[in-house]
């Protein structure tokens, strides 16, 4: 079956901070799957991540087997992100 995510490893600090550490899973295709968790347990922090917003301090992330961060527009027609904050202008 097709990895079409493969996070392995993942760490990134804010600082002194430890925003992400050693974070590993795989996304097989046709798998849905949520990503749950408490406030600041770093489920954004690993989604910006993956989309190229935020450098990762090590670790590897795969997408469709290809390096997610490799060539930023190229993953970004693979996936879509809608965070849960989404602030409008004025009506």
């Amino acid at each position: 079956m097709m990895k079409v995510l493969e996070i392995s490893h993942l760490n990134k600090t804010f600082g002194k901070f430890q925003a992400l550490s050693d974070v590993s899973f795989t996304v097989n295709q046709g798998q849905v799957s949520g990503f749950l968790g408490p406030n600041e347990v770093g489920k954004t922090t690993t989604i910006r991540s993956v989309l190229g917003l935020l450098k990762r301090d090590s670790g590897t992330m795969k997408l469709m087997g290809e390096d997610a961060t490799g060539n930023v527009l190229d993953t970004h027609k693979h996936i879509a992100y809608v965070p849960g904050e989404v602030i409008y202008g004025p009506i």
